[in-house]
């Protein structure tokens, strides 16, 4: 009996020894997982977050670049807004004497009608708006009949009127009477010394002819600058005196009913 209860004790001894060194192996084991664990959990966020990282490092060189160029951007908007500030300016004294040159339009009258007519190979070439040399000599001509005093007066307005033949279309033979009433303005502003202010060009193209258009003869006199003149205030016909109004005159009736205050008051 007493040799059964020693070997049970030691049995139990020996297996509480054994329990323990398994458990305690056991622990270090799962000391060792978690650990590994861990290690692994810190490595998978770092695999994650370095791309994000990455993606937030050119998100923030974008930012600072759209920056830069937003700042670059408002540098060159002070640049044009100073530049349109400028145009305004000059839109502003430009509006001015256009004013200026309406209200003197608005009093004048047409004095008389006077056309250079380009004629006998003084007319623009097929095509063309230079000025030739003969029409040149045709202004020249006009303008000293005028007895040279337009050149400074305000008193006078030149109108320049552009035409064509009808080869081509409507579009195109404007545009081109434009370029020709251009060039013969230029030469009066330029070679003359008219006010830019009293030259207006404008383009008829080709609708309003004087020939035909039948033959080359015919289309070449189309193909024409006419020059009007208009002077403010002047006439050239004498002025008509009005004559005075009439008078309202009384019937000798109400002249015989026509009583004074005092006379009305001698009757009461």
């Amino acid at each position: 009996m007493r040799l059964l209860t020693f070997h049970k004790e030691e049995f139990m001894n020996g297996f509480a020894s054994i329990g323990a060194k398994y458990f305690i192996g056991a622990g270090v084991v799962g000391s060792l997982l978690l650990t590994q664990g861990c290690i692994a959990t810190r490595d998978w966020v770092k695999e994650q977050m370095d791309p994000l990282d990455g993606r937030v490092s050119q998100t923030e060189s974008r930012i600072s670049k759209t920056e830069g160029d937003i700042s670059s951007l408002g540098g060159r908007m002070s640049g044009v807004e100073g530049k349109l500030g400028q145009f305004e300016g000059r839109l502003g004294q430009i509006d001015g004497k256009a004013e200026k040159a309406l209200s003197a339009i608005a009093n004048l009258r047409l004095e008389r009608k006077v056309v250079i007519d380009m004629k006998d190979g003084a007319n623009f070439a097929f095509n063309s708006s230079s000025l030739p040399a003969s029409a040149q000599r045709e202004i020249d001509s006009f303008l000293s009949d005028l007895k040279g005093d337009v050149a400074g007066s305000d008193a006078t307005v030149f109108v320049v009127a552009g035409h064509t033949d009808n080869v081509g279309n409507d579009a195109y033979n404007y545009e081109l009477g434009k370029k020709r009433a251009d060039a013969v303005s230029r030469y009066l502003i330029t070679q003359k010394k008219l006010d830019p202010m009293r030259v207006m060009p404008v383009s008829y193209g080709e609708s309003a002819p004087v020939n035909d258009n039948k033959s080359p003869q015919d289309r070449a006199k189309n193909r024409r600058v006419e020059i009007l003149v208009y002077r403010e205030g002047i006439t050239s016909e004498p002025a008509v005196a009005a004559a005075p109004a009439p008078q309202p005159t009384q019937r000798p009736a109400q002249q015989s009913q026509e009583q004074t205050p005092s006379n009305r008051l001698s009757q009461r």
